[in-house]
């Protein structure tokens, strides 16, 4: 397996700065409430652990880990217990694994981070367990030595479980010198473990990467180690797309707004389609015109975080900042007390948020599988499939072919003359029914999905029904009258799925391509699917004892 690991720089990143930390968490399995508090507060882009102590069976307590807007890759020890790492990102970073056998001594993961065509960061985070040294030495060296050398940003970290402040140890003093030799130079110059000892290093040659400070912990021996990686140039940062706040508009204010400056009555259900999508455009530009989320707007609060948790995190960081400056033992008793009682209370929140949702909804089969995989976080190793014009076309010639290949396994000799009989029914259905608005609101409230080339999302459809729905019952009649269908409703936007998560991403037989349907055409496509069926059974066509693909 050899696979690049590659991040993006997050889009609305206030400086040109990626803001990184690095701890040795001793189990984030036994500490995923303190874990969830340091990367909630602290919000790094890139949270490199080790000791992770995490396994196959970890998923719900990495859900409870990992903040929202977070995702995590990580490499889990599987000989023993203990070991383990992770790089914990945000969700706007995209990241892929590479792993090699050069290192059989410590678990390690390679990754690289593109901020601009010209700044390229290659990186190896590393977990050495304790044992014999001397072998490690060597090894690490030449591991860092294919990676450094090809580039001149390179960062070697993790915790090797050497004492770097000892210059009088032999097998130190080697490692660090075979380092030094590839150009790396250490960063960290105080103490990452609590013991005084420097375990947990920032070796690299990029003179883009900038060591901070280490904050102490209570619930670790190690302490957090802060590092910031600064790019060459920051033209080079992709805002987020804009997008409209549809949230804030209310029924009557669609409502209204829409019945203002109605469209013209159809001619052809072509112009008709292009007419309605504009109109809906029109609304949405005064009612919710589109906006580039602010830096605000990033961070989303947690829905079970109260106004008590509030309330006791501020007087957790107050503490802290008494015992930075006083660094007596009541100090630090005090804080740890406080921290406590807030992993409390916010293990207590959790619960009762969850409780309470699933108490709601028992009934609700879809809402509950989705608390499931909220709670399980099944899709934590994921990687996302990135955007590729060879993938469209990759994947449109293969199904093109597929079905191709189905359709001339068909028999194209001319079926034999049917047998007569005496059913009454028509052969084909010549007129179809005129719908209603009735009708056309009964469907439109049915339906709660669409494309992203709609004018406005499916919610907003159904919360404006009233007003849409006698337009839209207009151009499905038209449609029906002059037997043709609108071509900007042909169209689909197609999402390409992994029909399993850890499936090879270079085989197309992986993946499912999902249409997605602008919202009016699922609304005709169900009335059409209505008639169908009814002329069906009304007229006996189909076979009694046919249940499925009816």
């Amino acid at each position: 397996m050899d696979v690049t690991a590659i991040f993006y720089l997050p889009a609305t990143t206030n400086t040109n700065h990626l803001h990184c930390i690095l701890l040795n968490t001793r189990s984030a399995q036994k500490h995923t409430i303190e874990l969830w508090d340091l990367l909630d507060s602290n919000a790094p882009d890139i949270a490199f652990l080790t000791e992770t102590w995490w396994n196959d069976s970890s998923a719900p307590d990495i859900a409870i880990a990992i903040p929202d807007g977070y995702k995590i890759t990580r490499r889990d020890r599987t000989n023993g217990i203990g070991g383990g790492i992770a790089i914990a990102h945000k969700a706007t970073l995209k990241i892929n694994t590479h792993t090699d056998d050069t290192l059989k001594t410590a678990k390690h993961l390679h990754f690289q981070i593109h901020t601009d065509p010209n700044t390229t960061l290659r990186g190896t985070l590393i977990y050495r367990p304790p044992g014999p040294r001397a072998l490690f030495s060597d090894t690490v060296s030449d591991l860092a030595s294919t990676h450094a050398l090809a580039s001149s940003d390179y960062i070697l970290l993790g915790d090797l479980n050497f004492h770097l402040e000892n210059n009088n140890d032999v097998n130190t003093a080697s490692r660090t010198t075979n380092l030094s030799n590839l150009g790396l130079r250490q960063l960290v110059n105080t103490p990452t473990h609590i013991a005084g000892h420097t375990l947990d290093p920032l070796f690299t040659s990029s003179n883009h990467i900038s060591f901070s400070h280490t904050s102490e912990l209570h619930w670790t021996d190690h302490h957090c180690v802060h590092f910031s990686f600064k790019k060459n140039t920051e033209h080079h940062r992709t805002p987020l797309p804009p997008h409209r706040r549809w949230g804030k508009v209310t029924k009557d204010q669609l409502t209204n707004n829409l019945a203002k400056n109605p469209p013209p009555d159809p001619t052809d259900p072509d112009s008709a389609a292009i007419n309605l999508q504009q109109w809906i455009l029109n609304c949405a530009n005064i009612l919710a015109p589109l906006k580039r989320p602010t830096a605000n707007q990033e961070k989303k609060k947690t829905a079970w975080f109260t106004d008590e948790l509030t309330t006791s995190k501020r007087t957790c960081q107050k503490l802290k900042k008494k015992w930075i400056l006083e660094r007596t033992p009541e100090n630090l008793a005090t804080l740890k007390e406080a921290n406590r009682k807030h992993h409390q209370l916010i293990r207590l929140a959790k619960r009762s948020h969850f409780t309470e949702r699933l108490n709601n909804n028992a009934h609700d089969c879809k809402e509950l599988f989705s608390i499931v995989k909220e709670l399980s976080n099944p899709n934590a190793n994921v990687n996302d499939i990135p955007p590729s014009q060879k993938l469209c076309d990759d994947l449109s010639t293969f199904v093109y072919q597929k079905i191709a290949a189905i359709h001339d396994s068909f028999n194209t000799s001319p079926p034999p003359d049917p047998t007569p009989n005496n059913s009454s029914h028509a052969d084909h259905i010549t007129t179809w029914t005129q719908v209603d608005d009735a009708e056309t609101l009964k469907t439109m409230n049915s339906i709660h999905s669409g494309s992203p080339s709609d004018p406005c999302p499916h919610h907003v459809f159904n919360k404006a029904d009233v007003a849409i729905a006698p337009i839209l019952r207009k151009i499905i009649n038209l449609s029906f009258n002059t037997a043709t269908f609108p071509d900007s409703w042909k169209h689909a936007e197609i999402q390409p799925l992994l029909k399993k998560p850890k499936a090879d991403l270079n085989d197309l037989k992986n993946f499912r391509p999902i249409s997605l349907l602008p919202f009016p055409a699922k609304v005709i496509e169900k009335i059409v699917n209505t008639q169908l069926a009814h002329y069906l059974e009304d007229n006996s066509i189909l076979d009694p004892s046919q249940s499925g693909f009816r």
